[in-house]
């Protein structure tokens, strides 16, 4: 069995977290240099891993008021899907985790926007995720 590519970016979602949090799992694997950005509800991250440079995007109550957005905006992230990310955020953080099902391709149109993973105590499984 192929393993899947590497997605070009990383996003996941958590549920009910907070910054300090997702910084303290994001040094387990990244270099955090500096402090946050911060404008508004959004945090700008500025990480490296293994010589690569790789902004980090957080942005709390990104899908209704309880999920906060993690988005990695490089290839060179120490996971190769979006399921790897959460798999480890889930790990770490124990809190509920979503991303997407499927990576995301120019070409296609339409890639099931509403088919997710959900990662909590309960396992893994995907869901619907309607706004």
């Amino acid at each position: 069995m192929q393993n899947p590519p590497r997605y070009p970016d990383i996003e996941i979602y958590i549920l009910d977290t907070n910054l300090p949090d997702i910084c303290e799992w994001l040094k387990k694997h990244l270099t955090i240099e500096g402090a946050p950005l911060v404008e508004g509800n959004t945090h700008k991250i500025h990480t490296n891993y293994n010589g690569a440079d790789i902004p980090v995007i957080v942005v709390e109550k990104a899908s209704g008021k309880r999920f906060t957005s993690v988005w990695f905006d490089s290839s060179a992230t120490p996971w190769e899907t979006d399921l790897d990310c959460a798999r480890s955020a889930f790990s770490a953080l124990n809190k509920e985790v979503r991303c997407s099902a499927s990576g995301w391709i120019e070409e296609e149109e339409e890639d099931a926007p509403d088919l997710w993973w959900k990662i909590n105590q309960h396992g893994e499984k995907q869901c619907n995720w309607k706004d």
